[in-house]
């Protein structure tokens, strides 16, 4: 055979053996990265089963000797209108949430008319979900002042504490109201003494908290605020809209 043409041969067959030995390391790389990605998508089900058990250990950890306020109405709802009042107003707000502010500012009267005329008996359902480490978990420390303030003095003192704190909320993100505000809004509100300071100082209800808002998730409540008439949600949350979903629902 010419020189030539084994040269020829020799680099054919040297060409075909580095192709062979090329495909064989790709080969080995898919399956290092199939292998991988399987662990990792292992890795990420095994953190989402710990977040869950998280979850659920956070959502059941309250005492069942946790201390419920009084005046409230299967547990955690605070009610605020006579019982023979035609139409219920269901209120699921957050003291810290900006929107429920919006509402309070551009309906919150009006729930107020409709509860005083006798129209609207107002069931609310405190949340907490919007604790932060900068606001000192003013979430749950305000809806836990609200259940000092109904235990001591009752529907009405709750309701002005109510406007209080949304006249007054604290910007999202900032440090949040102090327990020493909370408690001068209590006082202002009608719900006075070193009792009233003790509770709200020492989260009395921080169980109680922590139900009332895993009870408004059961209620599938997902955002605030979030307002049903009469087992209705409400879209339109103007006071304009309210008025003519509660008059409807009075209506029959």
């Amino acid at each position: 055979m010419p020189a030539e043409t084994t040269r020829a041969a020799n680099r054919e067959r040297l060409a075909a053996r580095r192709a062979a030995e090329a495909a064989a390391r790709a080969q080995a790389e898919r399956r290092r990265r199939t292998v991988l990605g399987g662990v990792v998508a292992a890795v990420a089900v095994l953190v989402a089963l710990v977040a869950v058990i998280v979850v659920q250990t956070h959502r059941t950890s309250t005492s069942a000797n946790a201390a419920v306020p009084a005046n409230t109405v299967d547990g955690t709802v605070i009610s605020v209108g006579s019982a023979d009042a035609p139409v219920t107003v269901d209120l699921y707000e957050d003291f810290q949430c900006p929107n429920c502010k919006a509402f309070e500012d551009a309906s919150g009267r009006t729930v107020a008319q409709l509860v005083a005329d006798g129209t609207v008996q107002a069931h609310y359902h405190g949340m907490a979900f919007l604790d932060t480490s900068a606001n000192g978990r003013y979430s749950t420390r305000a809806l836990n002042a609200a259940a000092v303030v109904v235990a001591t003095a009752g529907p009405g003192a709750f309701q002005a504490f109510h406007d209080l704190l949304f006249a007054n909320q604290p910007v999202e993100g900032g440090s949040g109201l102090t327990d020493a505000q909370l408690v001068q809004y209590a006082t202002q509100a009608g719900a006075a003494g070193s009792s009233v300071e003790h509770d709200i100082r020492n989260l009395t209800y921080g169980d109680w908290v922590k139900t009332a808002t895993d009870q408004a998730s059961k209620d599938g409540v997902t955002a605030t605020p979030t307002v049903f008439v009469d087992g209705h949600k409400l879209a339109d949350l103007s006071s304009a809209g309210l008025t003519s979903a509660v008059t409807a629902a009075a209506a029959g």
